[in-house]
Order: structure tokens, then sequence, then C-alpha cells
């Protein structure tokens, strides 16, 4: 996991006195919805719509965030931007030494990072150019299912030891390395970095995880709870459709992701604690912190969804649930639509490791045929949003519940092994001072109790589940396709 081109002219940025730029980049490179994402993931916004737009977005900017505004004339922005912003002309040909731009330009981004990682000391002809592009795409095709761990672990660190901790950037390299990792020798590594990057959530957790459930959705979600609040800021008066895929980890996205149009925004955003179903999804479909008394079923999901959107105005008959059993014959006069799909999280309940859940993940992708979904949904005129309610872990057993223990417990309408939540606190008070050897292990929430590393409530050795606050299963990802 050599540093790529992307995240080499990020930390090239991000090394400059400035936060804000304004960009004059005339080989377009940086338009590129896919390169937009890209930078995205290592923390740097690209904005390249109108003056006005582009205002909007200075004023919201927070504290320590990097931005690019892209312009063909950098002279029509007020003084107040101009003052906080650095000028910069942009160019592909600095960070790809020796290669004829224009046929490398539209190129996929691992064919440049190729280049970048093989600069030329004579400049190559447009031929030669495409000569050692067919040589790069035919040696990423033999290492495509290889993980590099010493390059891995750097990424790590390095992540780690930022001001701010960047958890999309973490969860999609964590996340491509599981999916090149499950089943090899190289597993067990990954599992110790696993490991530390969860001691370092905690910690984040601890923190800030109260300021993430009252944070503003106007800008983007960052926590589940805030997704109808972000969708009727930004989208009211819109065709949406919300797809939710329950029980879907970020690195299960990441098979998913390629199956996607590379027009997509990629963002991570946190589930519900604790990561079980009735809690999560009750957030997503209500707009709004999860009550306890909520009995968890498609029925009140769809009570849950329409009840915000009329709030909001909207008509009962210009909004549709769909659950598991998708209709699409009429969706002319829907301008708000949910569809959930259940079955994936029966398939990771079903799964003894992360092994067995990686063959069914990518045969769920087939089967359920997602990306004709998508692809029918855009042809009917809607903006896509796509999420999950929570991830999942590969957990170990500690033990099952014994006797007294099991009085009073109550899952919540929860398959999780990683959360009990009890009728009294009383009862989780006595839970707690009989088995002091969990205190490193568990959160104690009043009545409730759940892990925070990788064991569960189970006499399996090996098991996936939910239902903790490990960071595989509360970030999750957040995506807008954008056709």
């Amino acid at each position: 996991m050599a540093k790529g081109l992307i995240q080499h002219i990020a930390e090239d940025f991000k090394t400059r006195n400035s936060k804000v730029f304004l960009i004059e980049n005339n080989d377009q490179f940086l338009y590129r919805k896919d390169v937009i994402s890209a930078l995205h993931t290592f923390g740097i916004d690209v904005h390249s719509g109108t003056l006005l737009e582009q205002r909007v977005r200075f004023e919201m900017r927070e504290p320590g965030e990097l931005i690019f505004f892209l312009s063909q004339d950098n002279s029509t922005y007020l003084d107040d931007i101009k003052l906080n912003s650095e000028v910069i002309e942009f160019s592909l040909a600095k960070y790809l030494k020796g290669y004829h731009i224009p046929s490398v330009i539209q190129s996929e981004i691992p064919l440049l990072d190729e280049c970048f990682k093989h600069p030329q000391l004579v400049s190559l002809n447009r031929q030669e150019t495409k000569n050692r592009i067919f040589q790069f795409q035919q040696e990423i095709e033999v290492r495509k299912e290889s993980i590099d761990l010493d390059a891995f672990i750097q990424d790590v660190d390095k992540l780690l030891k930022e001001e701010r901790i960047n958890w999309l950037s973490l969860s999609s390299l964590i996340s491509k390395a599981i999916v090149n990792a499950v089943g090899k020798p190289e597993m067990d590594e990954l599992k110790v970095q696993i490991f530390r990057v969860n001691e370092y959530f905690q910690k984040y957790l601890e923190s800030d995880y109260a300021q993430t459930k009252n944070s503003s959705a106007i800008k983007k979600p960052k926590i589940v709870s805030k997704i109808l609040d972000y969708l009727s800021f930004n989208f009211l008066e819109h065709k949406i459709a919300l797809i939710v895929i329950d029980g879907m980890a970020f690195w299960q996205y990441e098979l998913l992701s390629s199956k996607l149009s590379p027009s997509k925004s990629e963002e991570v955003i946190f589930s519900w604690i604790p990561s079980i179903t009735q809690l999560s999804r009750q957030a997503i479909f209500r707009g709004g912190n999860p009550v306890t008394t909520y009995k968890q079923g498609p029925v009140n999901e769809e009570k849950l969804w329409k009840a915000f959107w009329k709030e909001k105005g909207i008509s009962e008959f210009q909004i549709s649930y769909q659950h598991e059993k998708l209709d699409f014959s009429n969706l002319d006069s829907i301008t708000k639509l949910a569809v959930v799909f259940k079955d994936l999280d029966d398939k990771m309940h079903s799964s003894s490791d992360y092994q067995d859940l990686l063959v069914l993940t990518k045969n769920w992708i087939e089967r359920s045929k997602i990306e004709e979904v998508i692809q029918e949904l855009e042809m009917n005129g809607f903006k896509i949003f796509l999420t999950s309610d929570h991830g999942n872990i590969q957990s170990k057993g500690w033990r099952g519940l014994k006797g007294r223990e099991k009085l009073g417990t109550n899952k919540s309408g929860s398959r999780s092994e990683r959360h009990l939540e009890y009728s009294e606190e009383w009862l989780a008070k006595e839970f707690q001072a009989n088995n002091p050897e969990l205190k490193d292990s568990v959160v104690f929430d009043e009545q409730g109790i759940y892990f925070k590393d990788e064991l569960s409530f189970s006499t399996r050795e090996v098991l996936v589940t939910h239902g903790g606050a490990h960071f595989l299963e509360v970030l999750i990802p957040f995506i807008e396709i954008r056709g």
C-alpha cells in the first residue's frame, strides 16, 4: 500500500500554510468526479460550483478543514476569501514526471498511481506512454489480491498520528485490507492493527460521541439520526431514494463500491451506540434519537418514514417505503422513497467468520441485483443515497449468560450477542460487580451493557455479530450516488 498519487497530492497541500485554495486547473484533472471523491477520502473537499455555492461552502467550513475551490477566474472572489486563501495553478504534469499527460489524464486512478510511482527520467511520447500504461494494467491484475503489510502499517501509523483522525480514510484503508487479507496469513497482523485502531476509536468516543449526536446535518450527517435532517435540508424539493442495507459494514461496502458509478460521494457516519438494529435503524427512520419503547419492524419503520416527511409538508401519496419485496412499477408520483435490504444481515448472522461473510457478501451483491435497482431508480429521476444501520465484527465468545444473569435481560428485538439490556438498573450493576474481569471490555450505560472490544456473550469460539461499540460496527458508509 505504497503512497498513491491522490494521497501525495493531499499531503502536498496539507504541508502548506493555507486551508483554503483557489485553484486554476486547465487540464481539468481536479474536476473529475472520481478524483474529487478520492481527495475527499484524504480530507480535502473540492468544489467547482457557482461562486455563490462556493461562498456558502466557505462560510460553513470547519476549523482545520482543507478546501479546494476550482475557478477559471480567481479575481471574482470577495476580498475576505482571498485573504484567507492561497491562489494556485494546478497541473497533473507536476506529479507525473516524464509522461505524455494528454495520454494518461483520463486513466483510472490505480493506473495514475503506477505512473506516479514510476517517474520517467526521459520523457515518453504518446505511444510510449500508452505502452507503459498497458504494462501497468497487467501488473495491477497480477497483484490485485495482495496486501503490502509494511506499507499498510505505515499508513495506519500516519493516520493515527494526525491531530484530527480522519475516520473515513482509516475506514477505507482498513476495509481494503480486510477484503484482501481475509482467509490469508496476513489477516493475523491485520487483526493486531484493527485492535490498535479500535483503542484510538474508543478514546474518540469518550471525548466526542456526545457531540456527534448533537452535530449539525446541514453539510453532511455525522450519525444515522441526522440522515433525514440532511436530506430534508438539502433535497426537500428533489426525488430522493434512501437505500438502507441492514448490517453492511464499511468493508462490505468496499466490495460493492466498484459496482457503482464512480460519480459518488463517500462518507463515513456513526451508527447509534450500542449498534443494535432496534436503536440504529429506528434512528434513521425517526430522523432523531431513538426511544426504548419502540418495536422494531417494517410496519413501524414505514410509519416513522412517512411521519417525518409529512411533517415537512410532503403529501402521503408522494412517500413510499419498501422492504425486501420491491415494486417500482408506479414511481412517477413518489418523491421520497425508502428501500430496506434485510437479507445481508441474515447472511452476516449465519457466518462463522469473515471468510464466510466475504463469500456471502459477494454472492448477495449479485443475487440482490442492487446495481440494477440503483440504475432503475436513476432512470426514474431519483437522487440516491445508500447507507447501513450498523456494521459487524468477527468476534470471539467470552461466555454465555448463566442462571441469575439472565434475569431481566431484554435484547430489544435485536439478535445482538454483544449487548444486554436489563429491565432494572440494579440487575446491570449486579452483573458488573460479579464480573470485574470485564471492566476494560465493556461499557456500562445505566441498564445497558455492551462490548467495546472483540468479545461477545457467546460460547462460540468465533462468530460474526454486532451490537457493541467497536469501530467496525459503528463506522458505516453513507454514499451519495450522483449519476
